[in-house]
């Protein structure tokens, strides 16, 4: 959980990234999908698959992100 958080932190923040970590960020989280799927956690889950990622954070940090179109 903590690698998918400093990755989300890194995606909602560009302008702090060091040249490389955005495109790092991403693609870790996209492995991660790939190859963790069964742990994570079917909400985390469905944040990450959707890109959104500020919804993700929220939601690691304990509260409840607003509902989008989705419904979710």
């Amino acid at each position: 959980m903590d690698e998918i958080k400093v990755c989300l932190q890194t995606i909602t923040n560009p302008k702090d990234a060091k040249p490389g970590e955005l495109f790092q960020a991403l693609r870790t989280l996209d492995s991660i999908l790939v190859h963790d799927s069964l742990e994570i956690d079917l909400k985390l889950r469905h944040f990450l698959e959707k890109r959104s990622y500020q919804k993700a954070l929220v939601w690691i940090d304990g509260e409840t992100p607003e509902k989008g179109v989705c419904g979710t």
